[in-house]
């Protein structure tokens, strides 16, 4: 008999549909992420002589450590960022593949009333967009589709209505992977999710093109870069705001101030479907450079904007996008522009049409929560499937119950310990990695408390509060103490 005839007869056994598509999903996940942590490093650079005075290089190719002074004018302090950690586009990815339910869709109200608010005792690298909406969404009146609010930028009181930055596309990826095969309910839930903290056409058309462009290349791969052009340019088009009565009474309220939402959805579908057709043009990396430019990505006061990122994106990725790892590093040494989102967006395309085996292993083994980027990618390869159950796989039991101190009351009475069990209502139960704390750059002995926190679903977050001895309160934009009412979850 020989060792064949004694070896046991094994079946081969086909992938399924979910092992194809988690190649896909969990590419443009642990892409994006990625891109996120190499390009937050530029997004603050301001060319290459400024590059290389802070960095002492011409181009960033790897995770390292920095950090940077935030906080604003009058309460600043230094964060300190380690190599390979995402910042704010990241973490409100996650955010958004929580909410999502097991038919693709996304519920709004989870995402509204719970993760918005209580993300503000974690965010890291936000702006001044999505950081007043989500300071807004605290309101007992406010709901997601009703945080018609005003916020500060720039110095400037800006409009809810204006707010046409790309916080609503940095964080859609989940929504377009949760839905490969469902476009309409991809682009239900898009709308959905949009209007919670942005109301311009440009934030809600940017995010739709970036989430039809992932789902495309998630369904098709590499072949959807050579139809990427046609294709977007249909769905542009035809693009018009889904029949349902939440989104209704939201355009009803926008249109209380005078202007006609209608008209401005027009007149952006006009300006994109003149980006997509100079990125037509596009034949290489250096064509998609002299396109940012002219869609003004390299100017301050538009770097931001919820179309000309995405298209910035798209056009890397036609450009470059044969190769995954020279698509990523052409968009965060994109110097001056906003780096670490339109990073993101190439990462999130290129993680997509190639699939996970082609993200580079230094960047992916060594970003931060690794494990759990693939539980999410394990999920909604499922959800997409219609064999999930979204969210709820992503967060703490429903019933689990606060074991621990609460983290922010520690944090605020400056109690909170390292290797200390904790509690938080997002997230759960979790271990303090490490405590810091640091002195504000004012005379009235402000400090604020930092702890870094490894929760038990595999999500790890730097969380702080800050202390104002004159006013007596904390300063920081932060959710309402956990014993504070109302708990609205």
């Amino acid at each position: 008999m020989t060792i064949a005839d004694a070896s046991p007869a094994f079946e081969t056994i086909e992938p399924t549909l979910e092992d194809e598509y988690f190649s896909r999903i969990a590419g443009a996940l642990i892409g994006s992420a990625a891109a996120d942590a190499l390009g937050w490093i530029t997004e603050f650079v301001r060319g290459p002589e400024h590059m290389r005075k802070i960095y002492r290089s011409d181009r960033v190719t790897e995770y390292r450590s920095w950090q940077k002074a935030t906080g604003g004018r009058f309460n600043t302090y230094i964060d300190y960022i380690s190599a390979g950690q995402y910042s704010d586009d990241t973490q409100l990815t996650l955010a958004v593949a929580r909410s999502l339910q097991s038919d693709g869709s996304v519920d709004v109200h989870h995402l509204a009333k719970v993760e918005f608010p209580l993300w503000l005792d974690y965010a890291r690298g936000a702006g001044s967009t999505i950081t007043g909406a989500a300071r807004a969404l605290q309101r007992r009146s406010a709901n997601w589709n009703s945080n018609f609010f005003t916020y500060k930028h720039r110095g400037a009181t800006q409009d809810y209505r204006d707010a046409g930055a790309n916080g609503a596309a940095m964080r859609v990826a989940p929504v377009a992977l949760a839905n490969v095969n469902d476009q309409e309910r991809m682009v239900m839930a898009v709308w959905q999710s949009a209007i919670c903290t942005h109301g311009h056409p440009r934030a809600i058309l940017g995010a739709l093109l970036l989430a039809e462009a992932i789902r495309s290349c998630t369904l098709e791969g590499l072949a959807f870069q050579k139809n990427l052009v046609t294709h977007l340019v249909d769905f542009v088009t035809s693009s018009e705001m889904p029949n349902d009565e939440g989104l209704d009474k939201w355009r009803e309220r926008w249109n209380e101030g005078g202007r006609s939402f209608e008209y401005e959805w027009e007149q952006t579908k006009v300006e994109v479907l003149g980006g997509l057709e100079k990125l037509s043009g596009v034949r290489d990396a250096s064509d998609a450079l002299r396109m940012m430019e002219g869609l003004g990505c390299f100017r301050p006061e538009a770097k931001g904007s919820g179309t000309a990122t995405v298209l910035a994106g798209l056009a890397i990725f036609v450009g470059a996008g044969d190769s995954f790892r020279d698509a990523v590093l052409e968009a965060v040494n994109a110097l001056g522009s906003d780096t670490d989102t339109i990073g993101g967006f190439v990462g999130s395309l290129c993680g997509a049409a190639h699939g996970y085996d082609k993200v580079p292993v230094e960047w992916a083994s060594t970003m931060q929560d690794y494990d759990y980027f693939m539980r999410v990618a394990t999920e909604l390869a499922r959800v997409t499937c219609r064999t999930g159950v979204g969210g709820q796989a992503l967060r703490p039991s429903n019933g689990s119950m606060p074991k621990y101190p609460d983290l922010i009351e520690k944090l605020r009475t400056h109690e909170v310990v390292q290797n200390e069990r904790i509690f938080h209502p997002l997230f759960g139960s979790g271990l303090v990695a490490s405590v810091d704390a640091q002195h504000l750059r004012r005379k009235d002995g402000a400090s604020v408390v930092f702890a870094w926190v490894v929760f038990d679903i595999g999500q790890s977050c730097k969380f702080r509060y800050m202390t104002i001895p004159s006013s007596g309160r904390s300063a920081i934009p932060r959710a309402p103490l956990h014993n504070d009412p109302p708990r609205l979850f």
